[in-house]
């Protein structure tokens, strides 16, 4: 096919037919650029609109291929039906290939979730963490009331949903210290983003142990501020006091105090 005698047909036929670039391409659902790219040799239609443009001129599909008009008859339909099949396979074959690409995207993210799965249950978002951290006690008022150690020995996951799960036993509460109560702490706690809660078990029965559900800690755990049901305040940082103290939970990530 030699575009710019294909060029050179659409522009004569077009002409001939009284028609402009836009109104052409009007026909044609395609931009006015479009055909003056044909018309200039730039490119060639598509296969799909060789029917529809043919018509449009009229004239042969053939001749559009060939680029120049003939009077001998051609079997055009023969070749309207060719082209038909062209087309459909040519769409046929891009949506195997969307479905290749999609097929595959699905795949993959499926490797993806079991990969996380099998690493997730071998413990690899696992981190050791064991601490003990000095905090100050602070009245249900907010004044200072002496000084407190927290001892943190457990697990923390620190990807997917972010948690601890040990021993964080607070020297001043004492139920907290009892070997066998587990505290379990939350990042992003009931899928809320930057609210964090504790809570204690022991052989999966929930415990109360005089601590309110919610507190503010780093991922880090080397941060915290928590309150007790007596009002009082367990915190590292001061910062924390007037939050607790407020009867209101702000949902925040904490960075008082953290270190890298």
């Amino acid at each position: 096919m030699d575009r710019e005698k294909t060029g050179g047909l659409i522009a004569s036929a077009r002409k001939e037919r009284g028609l402009t670039q836009k109104e052409l391409a009007a026909m044609l659902h395609v931009s006015d650029r479009a055909v003056s790219k044909w018309e200039r040799g730039a490119g060639f239609p598509d296969v799909s609109l060789l029917e529809p443009l043919a018509d449009a001129l009229g004239v042969q599909v053939l001749d559009l291929l060939r680029g120049e008009e003939t009077d001998t008859p051609e079997p055009e339909m023969t070749v309207r039906r060719a082209i038909v099949l062209l087309v459909r396979q040519t769409r046929e074959k891009t949506r195997r290939r969307w479905g290749q690409i999609l097929g595959g995207l699905i795949a993959a993210l499926m490797v993806g979730f079991v990969l996380f799965a099998v690493l997730d249950r071998t413990g690899v978002f696992l981190r050791d963490v064991s601490l003990t951290v000095t905090a100050a006690v602070y009245t249900a008022d907010g004044a200072p009331a002496g000084e407190t150690t927290v001892t943190i020995d457990g697990t923390r996951k620190v990807v997917g949903e972010k948690s601890f799960f040990g021993q964080f036993a607070i020297a001043c509460v004492e139920p907290t210290c009892q070997e066998e109560a587990m505290a379990h702490i939350r990042w992003d706690a009931m899928e809320v983003e930057g609210w964090q809660d504790i809570f204690y078990s022991r052989a999966g029965e929930s415990l109360s142990l005089s601590v309110e559900r919610m507190l503010y800690i780093t991922e880090n755990m080397q941060s915290f501020g928590l309150e007790l049901e007596d009002g009082r305040i367990i915190a590292t940082d001061p910062e924390y006091v007037p939050l607790l103290a407020s009867e209101y939970y702000y949902s925040i990530r904490p960075v008082f105090g953290m270190h890298a």
